[in-house]
């Protein structure tokens, strides 16, 4: 990376602050959101980095950050192009970030690893480019949906050699498509460093958050990669995941490489790690007051069968007497809402009336935590 970008990512990084719900700085009640984007080979990763980060006893970690899974399993870069598909930004803004307690004004910070299923020749240069190009849209339009994101770290697919040809997206995410994408990633990188107007970072007038590279996954299978040593083994992939989606193992791997950079990167160093500036950032008084209810570890609830046609059960969790139950449409419109002061049979049988075909969101609260899951209509 050239110093100019890198030092400018360095300074960027020392700059980030807590942030209220309004976008100001607030060393108080501010959050510091570090969000993901991407399909479920993102959130699958990202799940796994959170708990890593917030398992941690050492107090390494900034206490003020917080961690929102704005990703969308089966979902890439297709779902986040404008303007036909403006309901994705705000499916996450309204149906994600509010129900956790936060606004779109308090992320300044991204991940993203993600391909295209629109995008599915594997030629070079022109898949990689198709991608690249959709890229471009996507970081724009995520910058005027999150106007203070200021960092984007970007991230390509893991070998995707496991991916056998009867596996679903092999296309995009088998060899060598999940190579290829990297290329996409690269090209875009490049086209800001290179002084793109479509993606200037500076401000007045910034377009997009300033880029660069997070760890580079890819390595070709169980063959040493030359800088460090990665491999990928059969056993890094969830049996289960058709050749792509990765095992607990792998997932481990790619948040642990994550992490260390996070941890020792120029241009986040600052703000991942743990420093007398964040002291008041403690986040615990602000779950005992109830400013914000801490996102579940679990798999959140469950939905039978999905797709559906409105009716479906949905299981809620065995620990806990009561919940509230929400859903809304892709527009982020409540459609549903019931709530449960008491229950003891653990499926929930849902008839939702005046449906239309598309995507719906459930958020199930239990006391001061919550749980989200999507569905289909057909």
């Amino acid at each position: 990376m050239p110093y100019d970008h890198r030092a400018a990512g360095s300074q960027i990084g020392k700059s980030i602050k807590p942030l209220n719900a309004d976008g100001e700085v607030d060393w108080e009640n501010g959050v510091v959101i570090f969000a993901a984007f991407g399909a479920s080979t993102a959130g699958n990763t990202f799940g796994t980095f959170k708990k890593l980060v917030k398992q941690d006893t050492t107090g390494k970690y900034n206490p003020c950050l917080a961690f929102v899974d704005l990703t969308f399993g089966g979902k890439g870069l297709e779902t986040m192009q404008p303007p036909g598909q403006h309901w994705y930004w705000y499916a996450m803004k309204d149906s994600v970030l509010a129900p956790a307690g936060f606004t779109p004004a308090q992320v300044q910070i991204a991940w993203m690893k993600s391909g295209s299923k629109d995008d599915s020749i594997v030629e070079f240069p022109m898949q990689p480019d198709s991608i690249y190009q959709k890229y471009v849209r996507a970081v724009v339009r995520m910058k005027d949906s999150f106007p203070n994101l200021k960092i984007l770290y970007l991230t390509s697919h893991a070998y995707g050699g496991y991916a056998g040809d009867s596996s679903n997206n092999v296309e995009i995410a088998g060899e060598p498509a999940a190579y290829y994408g990297g290329f996409a990633v690269k090209w875009l990188i490049e086209d800001q460093i290179e002084g793109s107007p479509t993606l200037k970072f500076t401000n007045p007038g910034a377009e997009a958050p300033w880029m660069a590279w997070a760890p580079y996954y890819w390595a070709d299978g169980t063959t040493p990669r030359t800088t460090d040593g990665l491999v990928w083994e059969c056993s890094d992939y969830s049996p289960y995941g058709g050749g792509f989606h990765l095992s607990n193992e792998g997932k481990e791997k790619e948040s642990n490489m994550l992490i260390q950079f996070l941890y020792n990167d120029a241009s986040s160093k600052k703000w991942f790690r743990s420093a007398n500036k964040w002291t008041n950032c403690d986040p615990s008084p602000r779950y005992a007051s109830g400013q914000f209810p801490p996102v579940s570890e679990s798999a959140g609830p469950l939905i039978y069968p999905s797709p559906n046609n409105g009716t479906f059960s949905l299981r809620l969790r065995k620990d806990a007497s009561g919940a509230i139950i929400r859903i809304m449409d892709e527009k982020g419109t409540l459609v549903y809402s019931e709530q449960l002061d008491h229950y003891s049979t653990f499926n929930r049988n849902i008839q939702m009336t005046g449906t239309h075909p598309g995507l719906y969101f459930v958020q199930v609260l239990y006391g001061t935590t919550q749980e989200t899951a999507t569905f289909i209509v057909q």
